[in-house]
């Protein structure tokens, strides 16, 4: 990453360093709030309980070679607990990593992709469209449990199917990690209701922003990208060079932050072993 005249710049060929970057931040941030992880392969491979989103490996491979030895740790430490091996593959990652998993038969759940926007305490983000009068975005109290459990609601309604029960384990996961040090929450409040919500956590030199979701009444108002300046800028203000944001192929998170000036680092994988009994992650 270098400096020009008046703003951080990223070339091209420090895409490969910004995945870096962004795997390590979340192989830290997953090892702080998983309830059991362990380092594994230059990454960290975490669960809890069976369906929660902490049942997972990422940050593997980045600039080492990973052994057989070390893919069926992975393996043996999720299916001791009940829970389907999970991992999240950067296409940097070394090529051993891709082969050991296919030959123990690992197969495609899921694709990411992750976006990246230089920041800039001088030119702050803005909403591109009108936001609604009385709109206020502002930081969860976590001390507040009704704040935390309103947050959670909100987040996690984004990323299921309309109806679907919600877990209390899932929802119990959500807002562990919400009150963690490394997490800021964020809200939006509209008439003294909670209506989006969102998380970032800021380590500088990067900023990571998850888990953003507006109730679907309030959709199409541009809630979602005030959420996402208010992030932007308090990443900025807080030391951050980039901030990172993933999104599903195709979903509104990849059309908006686009808007926002995001562009495209990688495209990362979610790779599976099912088993009989196994509980796979929810969502």
């Amino acid at each position: 990453m270098r400096r020009s005249a008046d703003r951080y710049t990223v070339p091209v060929r420090s895409l490969r360093d910004i995945a870096l970057i962004e795997e390590q931040r979340q192989a830290a941030g997953l090892a702080a709030v998983a309830p059991e992880s362990r380092a594994l392969a230059g990454g960290t491979v975490a669960r809890g309980a069976p369906g929660t989103w902490y049942n997972s490996a990422v940050g593997l491979g980045l600039g080492a070679r990973v052994s057989d030895a070390e893919i069926d740790e992975l393996i043996a430490f999720h299916e001791s607990h009940g829970v389907e091996p999970r991992i999240e593959v950067c296409p940097f990652a070394d090529e051993t990593l891709a082969r050991g998993l296919a030959s123990r038969g690992f197969v495609v759940r899921q694709f990411e992709m992750c976006f990246f926007r230089e920041l800039d305490p001088a030119s702050p983000a803005r909403p591109l469209v009108e936001t609604p009068a009385g709109l206020e975005i502002r930081a969860v109290d976590v001390r507040r449990d009704d704040e935390v459990r309103a947050h959670t609601m909100v987040a996690v309604s984004g990323f299921m199917p309309p109806g679907q029960p919600i877990a209390e384990e899932f929802l119990e996961s959500c807002a562990r990690a919400l009150r963690h040090e490394r997490t800021i929450g964020v809200g939006a409040w509209l008439d003294g209701r909670l209506v989006g919500a969102g998380a970032m956590e800021a380590t500088p030199p990067s900023a990571g922003l998850f888990g953003l979701s507006v109730l679907a009444e309030y959709r199409r108002r541009g809630i979602q990208q005030a959420l996402l300046a208010w992030r932007l800028n308090e990443a900025a203000r807080r030391g951050c060079l980039i901030a990172c944001i993933g999104s599903l192929p195709g979903a509104g998170t990849e059309r908006n932050v686009r808007r926002m000036g995001f562009q495209l680092a990688y495209t990362k994988v979610a790779l599976v072993r099912p088993g009989e009994g196994l509980t796979p992650v929810a969502g």
